[in-house]
């Protein structure tokens, strides 16, 4: 079994997480709000203290995602091209002289 299949396979496995995760989101959401219907102290609380806790979540992960994006695609270029035994340049080169031919 080569690493790319094996990556596949790990992949598959975290992506078959993803929707179970994401509905156990949505009833405590549910179950959430419907408690604050019913207390309004409680909203108070979310207000003050949950949605500052999501806003610098949703910052520091964007800031995680633009840092790592350029590392994974090099990554990935890289595993490509050792997968092929070519480097970047003779690769693009190969390109080159299929162009002008």
């Amino acid at each position: 079994m080569s690493v790319i299949q094996k990556d596949r396979e790990e992949i598959e496995e975290v992506a078959a997480l993803g929707p179970g995760i994401v509905l156990r989101g949505i009833e405590v959401a549910v179950a959430l709000f419907a408690g604050l219907l019913i207390s309004p102290p409680f909203a108070i609380l979310a207000v003050v203290v949950v949605v500052p806790l999501l806003a610098i979540a949703l910052v520091v992960g964007l800031g995680a995602a633009i840092v790592a994006v350029p590392y994974l695609v090099v990554r990935h270029v890289r595993v490509h091209h050792r997968t092929h035994r070519s480097s970047v340049v003779a690769h693009g080169l190969r390109r080159l002289h299929l162009r002008e031919a």
